[in-house]
């Protein structure tokens, strides 16, 4: 009967081991993309920024996947920012002429939410295709956004605006732009899983911040409200599926 009980366990435990030798066991994920980013402040003409004002740039990030949807993720992008009242058409703003840029190194860490994850996951489990392949996320968090404007006033015309910005102007050429800003990453996303291991994504995400001094004019404006900006990125990123099967497989035998 022992013998019996132990063979029919031993089956079971193979069965098990056999089905689990599909499993994917995804903890860690990489990605890498180009981005554009849109400054949003008091330069620009509306607060949600300007595709005039869009600037190049690249990041990257490593991602660990607590559960199938949710995810910590951190992140490094490289680009620059800008400013340019002369690129939009109130009159106003051609006679004030303000322009600012700045490169621009975020480091932030964001919490992901995949709200079709437990799906695309589970999809990877079964033989034959693969049938979850689109994803939908969305993603929070904080860092910081590491900057140094340039700005140029030179082209101010004084007369135009009476004593205001002409007074105030020397307030912010003595002001000294932030050097480093908190900022608050809230976006979307979508990607499409190319194989088990491969997937593309595109994703939009704007930084709130808690400060008007990004851009470096923080007197000679009319605005109270905060600076900011937009990524848009397009990328590829790499899920690692840590493998048991050999542990498993030396376990049945």
């Amino acid at each position: 009967m022992k013998k019996i009980i132990t063979s029919i366990c031993t089956l079971c435990f193979m069965n098990i081991a056999s089905y689990a030798q599909q499993d994917i066991n995804v903890k860690f994920e990489v990605g890498a993309m180009g981005s554009g980013f849109v400054y949003h402040g008091d330069l620009t003409e509306t607060r949600l920024g300007h595709l005039k004002d869009l600037k190049y740039g690249a990041g990257i990030y490593l991602k660990y996947h607590a559960t199938p949807v949710f995810a910590i993720r951190t992140n490094l992008y490289r680009g620059s920012l800008a400013g340019n009242d002369a690129d939009f058409t109130a009159e106003w703003r051609k006679q004030r002429a303000y322009k600012f840029s700045t490169s621009l190194t975020e480091v932030s860490v964001m919490l992901e939410a995949d709200i079709l994850g437990k799906g695309r996951f589970k999809s990877f489990k079964e033989t034959g295709r693969h049938y979850n392949r689109w994803g939908l996320y969305l993603f929070a968090g904080s860092g910081a956004a590491f900057t140094n404007a340039s700005r140029s006033w030179n082209g101010l015309n004084r007369a135009y605006f009476y004593k205001d910005a002409p007074e105030k102007i020397g307030q912010d050429s003595v002001n000294v732009p932030n050097r480093i800003s908190w900022v608050f990453p809230a976006g979307v996303g979508v990607r499409f899983d190319v194989s088990k291991h491969f997937s593309l994504f595109a994703e939009a995400g704007y930084r709130f911040t808690i400060t008007d001094n990004l851009d470096g004019y923080k007197y000679s404006v009319y605005s109270s409200k905060y600076d900011g900006y937009t990524a848009y990125s397009f990328g590829i990123s790499y899920r690692f599926d840590r493998d048991t099967r050999y542990r498993r497989q030396m376990l049945v035998q």
